[in-house]
């Protein structure tokens, strides 16, 4: 088998790093372990062309290019606005899109995704 992995500091790294000590398997069991992709599409690619076996990535980039996809893990990811932000012209226009209904049903075609939390506002905000 080989492997494309993605570039050092990206989430999916560190996310197949901690399997991988997590399993106590040494990097260097896995051939292509240095090979890198930059994007989840790159190593998506990779994979398509016959350049590669198997990569982590995102299953939209799989579903893509027709490729098989085993999922591993979730991810959360959130939007941390300074509350002196809150109010200006580009903030606003990025919360009225996350609680626009067309947003919404966009959001619900792409697999792999859960966008179940989108727009939720937690903690406190520049109203306050």
């Amino acid at each position: 088998m080989r492997f494309i992995n993605r570039q050092r500091g990206s989430g999916t790294r560190l996310l197949f790093d901690y399997l991988l000590r997590k399993e106590q398997i040494a990097p260097g069991q896995i051939s292509g372990y240095e090979r890198e992709g930059y994007t989840h599409l790159a190593v998506a690619v990779a994979i398509a062309s016959g350049n590669a076996d198997a990569g982590l990535g995102i299953q939209a980039a799989a579903v893509s290019l027709g490729l098989d996809f085993i999922p591993v893990g979730d991810e959360r990811y959130d939007l941390c606005i300074p509350a002196d932000l809150w109010k200006t012209e580009e903030v606003i226009v990025v919360r009225e899109l996350l609680e626009d209904p067309e947003f919404s049903k966009a959001t619900r075609r792409l697999q792999g995704y859960d966008f179940r939390d989108c727009g939720k506002i937690m903690g406190k905000t520049g109203d306050e």
